[in-house]
C-alpha cells in the first residue's frame, strides 16, 4: 500500500453528487462563490425553489437522495468568505472550527484542486477538512494524530498551524508530524517528528485521526498528493477503520 493507493481506494464514490441551494436570498456574488469553488470538480451546484421549504439551506444529494443539509450561512462562513490566511494566521482556532455537514459529508469524493495564484480558493476544501480532523482530535484529546506538511518549517512559519499543534501536543494524543527540514522548532513539543526524504513525504498532505477503540467519535483521514506543488489530488474519509489503516501504514513505513 501507499498514500496513492489509499486515494484510489477511498475515492470510490461514483454517485451523482449535487449541492442544491434551496430558496436562496443571497446576493448573486455570494451564490457564484459556491459555483466557483466547485468548478471542475465532480460536484454539481444548483439553485432550486421549493414551496414550504426553508430558505437559504444547502442540501447535499447523492443520486438524488438528500444525505446532509446545512445553512447557507454556515457554508458561507466556513469556506466562501474566507481564504487560507484565516487558518495560516490563526484568526480561526481549532475551538472555532465548525465544518458544515454538507462539506464534511463530501467524503469519498476525489478532488483535484489548485492553489494560489491559479485559484485563490481551490485548496480551501482540503484546508477546511484538515482543520476539521485536527479539531475533532483536539476535542477528544486521546488516540493518535498523524499529519504530513511536506516541510516541517511550515508548522512554525504559519502562526495558526503552530498554535493548533501546540494545542494538540498539550493533550493526551500521540501526535506525529512528517516533513523535510529542521525539526529544532518542534523539540519543545510533545510530538514525534519524521523527516524521511522520500517522494510521498515531500509531496504528501495528510491528516489522520485514529481515536481509541472505546471512543464515541469517528476516526477520519485526509490524504492528498501533488506532483508540482500546485495541483493536489485528494480525498477524505470519516471512518475509524480506514483511519486506523492509514495510521498503521505510516507507522509501519516510517517508524
Amino acid at each position: 500500500m501507499s498514500l496513492r493507493g489509499f486515494i484510489d481506494e477511498f475515492a470510490t464514490t461514483d454517485a451523482e453528487t449535487t449541492l442544491s441551494v434551496v430558496n436562496t436570498a443571497q446576493p448573486p456574488t455570494i451564490s457564484r462563490m459556491l459555483d466557483s469553488l466547485f468548478a471542475n470538480q465532480p460536484v454539481a451546484v444548483s439553485e432550486v425553489a421549493r414551496v414550504l421549504s426553508d430558505s437559504d439551506v444547502v442540501q447535499l444529494h447523492r443520486d438524488g437522495r438528500i444525505v446532509a443539509e446545512s445553512s447557507f450561512e454556515d457554508v458561507r462562513d466556513a469556506i466562501l468568505t474566507v481564504n487560507s490566511d484565516t487558518y495560516i494566521t490563526g484568526s480561526r482556532s481549532l475551538r472555532d472550527v465548525e465544518t458544515p455537514d454538507v462539506v464534511r459529508d463530501l467524503a469519498g469524493t476525489r478532488f483535484r484542486v489548485r492553489g494560489y495564484p491559479d485559484n485563490a480558493k481551490g485548496k480551501l476544501l482540503l484546508i477546511e477538512i484538515s482543520r476539521y480532523i485536527e479539531a475533532e482530535a483536539a476535542r477528544h484529546g486521546r488516540g493518535a494524530l498523524h499529519a504530513g506538511f511536506q516541510r516541517l518549517s511550515r508548522i512554525a512559519d504559519e502562526r495558526g498551524t503552530d498554535r493548533a499543534y501546540e494545542e494538540l501536543a498539550a493533550t493526551d494524543l500521540d501526535v506525529h508530524v512528517y516533513g523535510l527540514g529542521d525539526a529544532y522548532p518542534l523539540e519543545s513539543r510533545d510530538v514525534t517528528v519524521h523527516d524521511d526524504d522520500v517522494a510521498e513525504i515531500r509531496n504528501g498532505w495528510f491528516v489522520v485521526f485514529d481515536p481509541p477503540p472505546d471512543a464515541d467519535v469517528s476516526g477520519a483521514a485526509l490524504v492528498a498528493l501533488t506532483d508540482d506543488n500546485c495541483e493536489w489530488e485528494g480525498v477524505w474519509v470519516i471512518d475509524s477503520e480506514s483511519a486506523a489503516r492509514v495510521r498503521a501504514y505510516l507507522e509501519e513505513t516510517y517508524g
